[in-house]
């Protein structure tokens, strides 16, 4: 028997270490909280590394925010049209139907869908930068230089070392593992930290409008910093610092003149007087905690505290009441425990969490290509941990930044999440399943429409549960089957979930919705029209599309995986649903090609080659033979418009190829080298312009490599990785296997 593997060195060898050259944005965060950081550990530099040529404007900032999964905002004055006026009614199998359509397109959305569309939207809630401490004035790029910067993961902390004027400056920077609050420890001779708060903007990619001061307040009361916009406020909770507002959302961060002096509270380490501050403490180290407090956001998106890590200080009061670090007063000039407290808080859980779930170690082979596998897993499951652990289904960028304008995307939501459950963090996938239970209301209501029973969910929502208008998300399908998926793994992964009566109402919901809206044909069922398959072409052809080849395929497996939990709690009426899938047609055309369409139209080589789904993320179900998913995948790897993808696109050519037993295939595939398969040194895939992370691609290639390391039920090991790696994995669950033939 082979040693455990050693989770430290693992993760370590993967620690980004940064430069000025290196176009990349850290993050930390847990989840529901998450900043970006530029070189210097702050958010000084929003358009631009620092040292990298020059200070961009702050109107060209993209990744680097301060985003928490209740920072929504709305703007003024409500929708110019109902949004039940945009419904248009379509000719469906089960009579008329009504979908949230646009039908000029997204070019031409008019008022009234543009402003669904466009709200809410996520708001980055403030700014934190280093200015010069006697000028006030931000240095320029070409002032800070030798910047490097270290993202120790075993602790999920960020340290930068730079020089500004001959001096070295330090900045350590790390997030609490529950709570919306970030610590910096800051030794930066000659510089202070200054707070900005921004506006809303609707605007796609972006989370912040700095040119409408007069739209929104910023106030300053010992030490809390109270912000409101609109239908959106909360408070800023600054502890370590004396504060003083120098400008109108401006607060400039001092550091505290020693216990008992005159103008300070001791307690709180903030000028006694709101709005100001006393005399400066002298030059020296800074460290403060920010600590966010939502007061008045959407009721969905409010976090629940989760246990509090035992033998760490906490965070002592709940969310939404006033909050209180649970640490002693200040000790000294700089001296901040609420600093330390957060930082020793984000350490435990991080070497908690990389102990104590899966793990994948390629380090036996000299192959290049295991070392890059290797990398982008480690570095996806930092990313999703930060970025996409939280209550709600998030944003394809997660909390880094605005696409979108931060809304989730339904059918993403498996992408997001489902690795959750196959390395050992089942925990995060069944925090997010709890918005399918608050959204069941508004998705019955939506079947209803739709002439169905159960529940339809969308594809582009927000907190307020209403569908953006869109001419494809609404006649999507295949974020239907998710839940029933991701419950059926979060069950493999946690057997307690087999006993949840929520997620056994959101399976059973799910497959009422998906049995009536099979179509009949003859003896058989097929799907559609209205509808747009995942590969989102053909879209001016929606009203009469049939039969999508992976769409076929996903809803007959996620019948019958609904039709075992039906089993397994005794319904009388089990085994309805797996007659009904026998009789799905299969995904195949006439002469047994699997192609995007059973009949038509033919397939366009671009985008998304979504057919392979259906023997990769669907398990095999005997209605596809392997040798069409053989010829189906060098089909595609042979002749395809690969600028046209998406970052997901890649795992799905490495799971059917995993299926299959190609390992060659599945590596070369995963690594792809293209414009959209790029990752770069945080671990982040850029996708195009405006568009600088794509989280389904993080969470595609850890379900890809679970499937390819830990394979599947009474599978081989390693089904998708060459046998001369020599790869050890451990606390991977195994990805459902073939069914019996429908």
């Amino acid at each position: 028997m082979s040693a455990p593997i050693d989770r430290r060195t693992l993760v370590s060898r993967h620690d980004p270490q940064l430069t000025s050259r290196d176009d990349a944005v850290l993050s930390v965060g847990n989840g529901s909280f998450a900043v970006g950081v530029d070189r210097t550990g702050t958010q000084t530099f929003p358009g631009g590394q620092a040292g990298a040529g020059g200070q961009a404007a702050p109107d060209r900032e993209t990744r680097i925010n301060t985003l928490a999964e209740w920072g929504w905002h709305t703007m003024p004055g409500g929708p110019p049209e109902t949004w039940d006026s945009l419904l248009r009614s379509y000719a469906s199998p089960r009579g008329t139907a009504s979908y949230m359509d646009l039908p000029g397109g997204t070019e031409d959305p008019g008022p009234g869908a543009a402003w669904f569309r466009e709200n809410p939207h996520k708001v980055s809630l403030l700014r934190f930068a280093l200015v010069d401490r006697t000028s006030g004035e931000t240095p320029s790029a070409a002032e800070i230089t030798d910047a490097a910067q270290h993202l120790e993961l075993w602790s999920g902390t960020i340290r930068s070392r730079f020089w500004y004027r001959g001096r070295i400056c330090t900045v350590t920077t790390s997030a609490d593992p529950e709570r919306a609050a970030i610590a910096l420890e800051l030794d930066t001779p000659g510089l202070e930290l200054t707070l900005t708060f921004p506006y809303g903007t609707p605007d796609w990619d972006r989370a912040a409008s700095w040119d409408r001061p007069a739209a929104h307040t910023t106030r300053v009361e010992a030490g809390r910093v109270r912000r409101r916009m609109d239908d959106l406020s909360y408070d800023v909770v600054v502890r370590g610092s004396a504060t003083e507002q120098t400008g109108t959302h401006e607060v400039r961060l001092r550091r505290p003149p020693a216990p008992g002096t005159e103008g300070t509270d001791e307690t709180t380490g903030s000028s006694s007087t709101p709005g100001s501050s006393s005399t400066p403490g002298t030059a020296g180290p800074l460290a403060v905690v920010l600590e966010l407090i939502p007061r008045e956001v959407p009721s969905l998106s409010t976090p629940v505290p989760s246990t509090p890590i035992p033998s760490v200080p906490v965070l002592s009061v709940p969310v939404l009441s006033v909050p209180v670090l649970s640490v002693p007063a200040e000790r000294g000039h700089g001296s901040s425990p609420a600093a330390a407290s957060v930082r020793e808080r984000s350490s435990r859980f991080w070497a908690e969490h990389w102990e104590s779930t899966g793990a994948l170690d390629l380090g036996r082979t000299e192959d290049p290509r295991a070392h890059e596998l290797e990398r982008r897993a480690v570095l996806s499951r930092y990313i999703q941990r930060v970025h996409a652990a939280g209550t709600l289904p998030p944003a394809e960028t997660g909390l880094l930044s605005n696409s979108w304008r931060g809304k989730f995307h339904l059918e993403m939501h498996w992408w997001h999440a489902a690795h959750f459950a196959m390395w050992g963090d089942s925990a995060s996938l069944r925090r997010s399943l709890g918005f399918y239970t608050s959204a069941l209301p508004v998705a019955r209501e939506t079947a209803r429409r739709q002439g169905c029973r159960g529940a339809r969910w969308p594809k582009q929502i927000g907190p307020d549960l209403q569908e953006s208008p869109s001419d494809i998300g609404p006649f999507l399908l295949w974020q239907q089957p998710h839940p029933i998926h991701l419950a059926e793994l979060q069950r493999r992964a946690d057997p307690v979930a087999a006993t949840d009566p929520a997620l056994a109402e959101i399976v059973e919901q799910s497959a009422l919705c998906l049995v009536d809206l099979l179509r009949p044909d003859g003896d058989r069922f097929g799907l559609g029209g209205p509808l747009i398959g995942a590969q989102e072409r053909h879209v001016t052809d929606r009203a009469r599309l049939q039969d999508p080849a992976f769409e076929l395929a996903y809803v007959a497996w996620a019948l019958r995986i609904a039709d075992d939990w039906r089993s397994r709690r005794g319904a009388r009426d089990a085994g309805e649903l797996t007659t009904i899938a026998r009789r799905i047609h299969s995904p195949l055309r006439a002469d047994g090609v699997l192609s995007t369409f059973r009949e038509s139209p033919s397939m366009v080589r671009s985008d998304h080659p979504s057919h392979l789904l259906s023997y990769g993320m669907v398990p095999p179900t005997g209605t596809i033979p392997a040798a069409s998913a053989s010829a189906a995948l060098d089909d595609a790897l042979e002749d395809w418009d690969w600028d046209s993808t998406w970052g997901w696109d890649y795992p799905a050519l490495a799971m059917t190829a995993a299926r299959l037993s190609r390992p060659e295939t599945a590596v070369d595939a995963l690594l792809l080298p293209t414009v959209k398969n790029r990752c770069d040194a945080a671990g982040h895939f850029p996708q195009r312009p405006g568009l600088p992370a794509y989280l389904p691609a993080n969470g595609g290639t850890l379900i890809a490599l679970a499937l390819m390391a830990a394979g599947w039920d009474d599978g081989p090991d390693s089904p998708g990785l060459p046998t001369s790696w020599g790869a050890r994995h451990e606390g991977l669950t195994p990805l459902p296997g073939p069914m019996g033939s429908i």
